[in-house]
């Protein structure tokens, strides 16, 4: 391979795997403590559309796969497992037209960024629940952000995207311009068969108050508190956001073992309605060992909580479920499960949704139901991988029957033919026929993406 040809051509710079540094370097893209066995051949540090553009051209004339990482948050580090991954962290273009209500979003852009960026408007998008996540990951594979239930899954909020396909042309699409390949880029998550380099997205007005309350709950409680949690979101309107997290208690509490905490966060029209809406659900709420709030909580305040469950530099696994049983079946089971965990770290999130949510629109992303779970395997030894993943993994097989599928962004893709599907029989169908025309070669196809849509 001409690799010096293909450096001369870019803007930005490429690392193979015979320069000084390449080990190091790729597992610096992968933001998981947990680097995968298999390390990229090519490293095209894109500082362009262009960029993107002639990596791929180089890779089609040289038989190599493409992977492109946007902030390398998957947790199992696909972007690294392609022969050649295109960094697209330097193309962090942000544009807002306040007026118009519309943003131009390049994939490197993260969620706390944007979510500053937009306050300033007094704007707002749902955004992933992870500040540093960069939007490419987060609306590709569907967006399950802040505030679902109002403002609905991200990606149905794309309404243009600028992308390279893998004959490298770059073109624009949109639901009337190129719809299929539109249709394939709201939701195929890592099954996406191009590069994505700006979205433009319809954005939404600014709630003009965000108000969170925290219940905490013995785990021998978990059933009893989701039982109050189903029937209170039953009413709750659709502005509300509510989660039950199962890890271990709060620096203050002297309990031992996992708790609940129960987390309601209303985004609402001003300080008045939320606080009414908060205290329509919580008084018949089992008896909390402890409460916290309400409370304002704007955006950093809530990606300042979500960093301190989640910080870099450990070692990580996860799987997602969506499920339409009822809400205490899931949350016993995991609660079940969350008692073994080998590491104190590890934590579960269930997200109860309002039966008021806007439904998805039209895209891939066609996997949601009542409850959308995750669980989080964390650690820090190397040498606790395997047991880790075998707990999570047994966690997991626990709610299967009760269970849907899972979520793109947060499946256990290495896992392979083992786990939820995540995305419904004939949107997969449509997009591995999707690939096959445009993707003939197979030029995006990774062992991890292969299976995403199963």
């Amino acid at each position: 391979m001409q690799t010096d040809t293909l450096k001369s051509r870019l803007r930005g710079g490429l690392i193979t795997r015979f320069d000084p540094g390449h080990a190091e370097a790729c597992d610096a893209l992968v933001w998981n403590g947990r680097k995968p066995a298999r390390r990229t051949r090519l490293i095209v540090r894109a500082a362009c559309a262009d960029d993107a553009a002639q990596a791929v051209r180089f890779a089609a004339r040289n038989g190599l796969t493409v992977s492109p990482r946007g902030g390398g948050h998957h947790f199992t580090g696909i972007a690294a497992q392609a022969d050649m991954m295109v960094d697209l962290g330097a193309l962090d273009g942000l544009r807002i037209d306040p007026e118009r209500r519309v943003a131009r979003v390049e994939p490197g852009v993260t969620n706390a960024r944007m979510a500053a960026a937009l306050a300033r408007h007094d704007l707002a998008f749902p955004l992933g629940h992870c500040g540093s996540v960069p939007m490419s990951g987060h609306l590709l594979g569907g967006g399950i952000g802040w505030n679902p239930g109002a403002w609905g899954v991200a990606c149905f909020l794309v309404e243009v995207i600028e992308v390279v396909m893998a004959d490298g042309r770059l073109l624009t699409a949109s639901e009337t311009e190129n719809a299929e390949v539109f249709w394939a880029a709201r939701g195929a998550g890592p099954a996406f068969f191009g590069i994505v380099t700006a979205y433009h997205l319809r954005l939404m007005e600014a709630p003009k108050a965000i108000l969170t309350e925290l219940r905490v709950y013995p785990l021998a409680l978990a059933g009893t508190v989701a039982t109050w949690a189903e029937a209170a979101m039953a009413d709750a309107p659709a502005n509300v956001e509510l989660t039950l997290k199962i890890a271990a208690p709060r620096p203050e509490m002297p309990a031992q073992g996992p708790m609940v905490e129960a987390i309601v966060t209303v985004f609402a029209d001003g300080d008045t309605a939320g606080h009414a809406t908060l205290s329509r659900l919580f008084p018949s709420a089992p008896e909390a060992m402890q409460v916290i709030g309400p409370m304002p909580t704007p955006f950093d305040v809530l990606y300042g909580f979500t960093a301190r469950s989640m910080p870099e530099g450990l070692r990580y696994g996860v799987d997602s479920l969506w499920s339409d049983a009822r809400f205490p079946e899931i949350v016993e089971r995991i609660a079940t499960g969350m008692v073994s965990a080998p590491s104190p770290r590890s934590l579960a999130l269930m997200m109860l949704r309002s039966p008021r949510a806007l439904p998805p629109g039209n895209g891939a992303f066609s996997r949601i139901r009542r409850t959308f779970g995750s669980v989080y395997a964390i650690w820090e030894d190397a040498d606790e991988d395997m047991a880790q993943l075998r707990w999570l993994r047994a966690t997991m097989a626990g709610t299967a029957p009760l269970c849907l599928g899972a979520h793109v962004g947060e499946a256990d893709l290495e896992h392979g033919p083992r786990r939820l599907p995540t995305h419904d029989p004939a949107a997969d169908a449509r997009l591995r026929d999707l690939a096959a025309c445009f993707d003939p070669a197979g030029l995006f196809t990774t062992p991890a993406a292969d299976c995403a849509a199963a």
